[in-house]
């Protein structure tokens, strides 16, 4: 088990059970990320993923983008907790102008 799932089961024990599955698989097997890192390379993929197969308005979507979320949220929580001085800077490096904008462009 990496850091990160670990993180993750740790704090998120009363999710829906469909949600936390789609969070866990999304995250990277790498043990040499942070918690935070590994949670944004999780909620990246999951967007790729969807935007790989033509996301848009359909039901199926709604969950992969509630994990999604929720792991970029979580993220910046993990960030928070291990260094509040790098929130800034991680939101700036995963959001919306950066490793997110990167997937749309």
């Amino acid at each position: 088990m990496t850091a990160a799932e670990a993180w993750v089961r740790g704090r998120l024990d009363g999710a829906p059970p469909a949600l936390l599955d789609a969070m866990l698989a999304a995250l990277p097997a790498d043990p040499g990320l942070s918690v935070a890192d590994a949670l944004a390379e999780g909620a990246l993929a999951i967007y790729a993923q969807l935007l790989a197969g033509g996301a848009g308005a359909r039901r199926d979507d709604a969950l992969p983008l509630l994990a999604a979320d929720a792991l970029f949220t979580h993220a910046l929580q993990a960030q928070a907790e291990a260094d509040p001085d790098g929130v800034a800077a991680l939101a700036e490096r995963i959001g919306a102008a950066g490793a997110l904008a990167g997937l749309a462009s």
